[in-house]
């Protein structure tokens, strides 16, 4: 029987915790086990997870110590621990919908077709307030981006997936660990980290609904924003007040230093090497040359293509 691990994260979720893995115990698909590491909280997490492991005592395993500081270094740590078959990421104030497990493992063993390369799937999520009320019936266009994006240049810019989306198999989650010279500092999730070495070293999925419910709280570390024109309007006067071209130039500055950690990895296919190493220096070529560089190679933005290529 095939191995599926469900990697769960906290810090101090009380609140909403018991709803999330209420979600996780009520889904059709049981043929999985729970993986938790607490990151030092001092609310009653740790309470409702002894009583969730009391009454699943052979599906929930805690994990005490080794404080991590943060989401990013918790789900690192745990995949570091944890060997499956099959891994979902799972946040602790979200719910899942009861099918979240099943649809997602389908559409992996499809995308996969029998083959052992690195594959991911990831899927859309309804946003919602604290009390579930819905604001969008997806995520990734309310943030701004496309789940058609799936490009290994696009993610190095616009990851469109959330970690709480995601399933993905053993062989990626091996590549995500492979490297013991990361500077994880330079890689902005660890979402953006799988999905990235997926679509450069096997297959990326996305299934275009939405399948969890992403609670709004306003303590995520992913807020999901939108404004109106006149708000963005407004913004971007203050921006160029502001240091306009110098934050868009920082933007690109952090998906070159995200690139510089994914091609310290061994074995990168020749012209996707190429193409990162180009865009690690793409800051020393004349600003034609950036232009042509990032539309030859789909470093394609869901929105605001335009400055990208003509400031960056």
């Amino acid at each position: 029987m095939e191995n599926v691990v469900i990697l769960l994260a906290t810090y101090n979720g009380d609140k909403y915790l018991k709803q999330q893995l209420d979600s996780l115990f009520n889904q059709t698909n049981q043929d999985f086990r729970l993986v938790v590491h607490d990151d030092g909280s001092t609310d009653n997490t740790i309470e409702i997870l002894q009583e969730y492991h009391d009454k699943y005592p052979e599906r929930v395993e805690i994990i005490y110590g080794n404080p991590c500081g943060g989401p990013k270094a918790n789900f690192i740590y745990l995949l570091s621990e944890i060997e499956a078959d099959y891994y979902f990421l799972c946040d602790q104030d979200d719910v899942w919908l009861e099918d979240k497990i099943q649809k997602s493992l389908d559409a992996l063993r499809e995308l996969k077709e029998g083959g052992k390369e690195p594959t991911a799937i990831f899927t859309d999520m309804y946003v919602v307030d604290a009390e579930m009320n819905t604001l969008s019936d997806s995520f990734i266009r309310y943030i701004g981006r496309d789940p058609g994006n799936i490009a290994y240049t696009q993610i190095l810019i616009d990851n469109p997936a959330a970690g709480t989306t995601m399933c993905f198999d053993r062989a990626l989650r091996d590549l995500a660990l492979s490297c013991d010279s990361i500077q994880w500092e330079n890689v902005p999730m660890h979402d953006s980290w799988l999905l990235e070495l997926a679509a450069i070293f096997g297959k990326v999925g996305c299934i275009d609904e939405p399948l969890v419910y992403y609670r709004q709280t306003g303590s995520n570390t992913m807020g999901a924003q939108t404004e109106t024109i006149a708000e963005k309007v407004n913004r971007n006067l203050h921006e160029t007040t502001a240091g306009f071209f110098a934050k868009k130039k920082a933007f690109i500055n952090e998906a070159r230093l995200f690139a510089r950690e994914v091609v310290r990895l061994k074995d990168i296919p020749e012209d996707k090497l190429v193409t990162l190493t180009n865009f690690i220096h793409i800051g020393s070529k004349p600003k034609l040359s950036r232009m042509r560089f990032y539309r030859e190679n789909n470093f394609t933005r869901a929105h605001h293509n335009l400055w990208m290529r003509l400031w960056v």
